[in-house]
């Protein structure tokens, strides 16, 4: 056989490596001087501080929008009979053609919820084109557009447009300062993207783990630094101008799924405590098609509504804007805003009282209204309406799973895991799944459920959507611009694929 010969050649016939003496290696960038390092530090302080702002600019515009929803949808008592269901539904028909048509016309750019453009802006490297996806214009709009949705309750969040102004604020400071290369090729960016989903649910981790996980898709140690300080600075920020809280409330702190095997306890008595854990497996398989689903017909719509926007800006619009109405008016407003109030909400009367508030209407609504909002590409995020939809899921199969599934488990802990299973199905991003809904609920007994619940979700979902939604949505933003998109194979390389 070929390897014996080879070991029982003599050591003189064994040809050791060769190197081409003529051939250099790439000399190792030197550090910039401390001066400099400190302008780059400030600079980029400033920037972070700009980000943690917008942050709570959007957190107080959702707010606003959310009281604006109250006011016409009756709960004040000054709007009253069919003219509740009138407004609301009106103000989104109103917003999406007009978002739309401004945007077209003036802020070309800020498509889509914003972390799309971040990913492509990293795959396509320094240079000139850069422009059309991170610029002060395009931040401005990103901002304005998102303020017009927020308020007027269409189905957005708003961590994309976080991502992406946030990403603008790092990249323009190079106008001001020398970075150092591995900076300006992926470490601005991977530090506003993570800053802006810090920043957005006061989760620092789960920010830091996104911009490698999803945005830039490796561990960058150089940025490291950059990324931790800008994360922090705007969690400052947010916190200061917010104070301290649990994006979710403190009530889920206590929700847990019995794990541990007591002194005293039998083995009988520990095997039935464990059944609560049967439902990880089930809802993590069914919130990955559930997610997986959603996110594969989101890709598929925005490439075939993308090109009507492009021809027909205003009627596609209005289409669209018809469509957010119907939704609305069909599911007596549960459609309406990103969600986040009502799941709020639904997790604090379920650690409370452990009853359900919603039924199917809430969930079907949201997936429906927010898989409008995406494919029109007006600017705004799916973490609140996915989670959201996830919150609603679990109530409404809770009564299944503690009676018939998993005897025992609560409702707080089964909304959890659907939140997890669906939304690591829509993003295929276990690992900031987990690490997020940690962050905004304390539920440290859930960090080993939420894990897995994600992992399995995500598993399942990748057999349904390859590649990802963001993957999937920042080729199509970059074959629109006539750009070629490096993680796209060729055609001779597909061939020999």
């Amino acid at each position: 056989m070929g390897w014996r010969r080879i070991l029982s050649a003599p050591m003189s016939e064994r040809k050791p490596p060769t190197i081409d003496p003529t051939k250099e290696e790439p000399p190792l960038e030197r550090q910039p001087p401390i001066h400099g390092s400190l302008r780059v530090i400030g600079i980029t302080s400033i920037a972070a501080v700009m980000i943690g702002l917008v942050a709570v600019l959007f957190e107080k515009l959702e707010s606003l929008g959310d009281r604006v929803g109250a006011f016409l949808g009756g709960e004040t008592g000054e709007v009253t009979g069919i003219w509740t269901t009138i407004l609301p539904a009106a103000l989104v028909f109103v917003a999406m053609p007009l978002i739309i048509v401004i945007q077209r016309r003036f802020f070309p750019g800020t498509e889509g919820t914003g972390i799309p453009q971040a990913i492509a802006a990293i795959r396509i490297g320094p240079s000139p084109t850069r422009r059309l996806m991170l610029s002060t214009r395009i931040a401005v709009g990103k901002i304005l557009l998102l303020a017009m949705a927020l308020v007027s309750g269409v189905t957005v969040g708003r961590e994309g447009p976080s991502v992406h102004v946030g990403a603008c604020c790092m990249h323009l400071c190079t106008k001001f300062c020398r970075v150092p290369s591995w900076l300006l090729e992926r470490g601005l960016i991977l530090a506003g993207g993570a800053a802006g989903i810090a920043a957005a649910f006061n989760t620092p981790v789960a920010g830091a783990i996104f911009c490698m996980e999803e945005i830039g898709r490796t561990f960058d140690r150089r940025s490291m630094p950059a990324i931790l300080r800008t994360v922090a600075v705007a969690c400052i920020v947010g916190v200061v101008c917010l104070g301290e809280y649990l994006f979710y409330g403190p009530t889920n702190r206590s929700a847990v799924l019995p794990l541990a095997w007591l002194e005293g306890m039998s083995f009988g008595d520990w095997m039935a405590s464990l059944r609560p854990w049967i439902a990880v497996p089930v809802i993590g398989v069914l919130g990955g098609l559930l997610g997986g689903g959603f996110a594969r017909s989101v890709v598929d719509g925005s490439r075939r509504v993308g090109t009507w926007l492009i021809s027909h800006p205003l009627r596609t619009g209005i289409v669209l804007g018809a469509a957010l109405a119907i939704i609305g008016i069909v599911s007596g407003g549960a459609s309406y805003g990103g969600g986040h109030a009502r799941t709020l909400e639904m997790l604090e009367v379920a650690g409370r009282t452990g009853e359900t508030t919603v039924g199917w209407t809430n969930p079907l609504a949201t997936a429906a209204a927010s898989f409008v909002a995406l494919v029109s590409a007006i600017p705004g995020g799916l973490f609140d309406p996915s989670l959201t939809v996830g919150a609603g899921l679990g109530q409404v199969t809770h009564g299944w799973f503690t009676n018939i599934i998993a005897p025992g488990i609560g409702l707080r802990e089964t909304m959890l895991l659907w939140m997890a299973a669906y939304f690591a199905g829509v993003v295929r991003s276990p690992l900031t799944v987990a690490a997020i809904l940690f962050e905004m609920t304390g539920a440290y007994g859930m960090i080993l459920p939420l894990m897995l619940t994600s992992m399995l979700g995500s598993l399942v979902a990748g057999r349904l959507c390859e590649p990802s939604i963001y993957d999937a949505l920042a080729s199509q933003f970059l074959a629109r611009l006539g750009l070629k998109d490096p993680e796209v194979p060729g055609p001779a390389q597909s061939v020999s694929r």
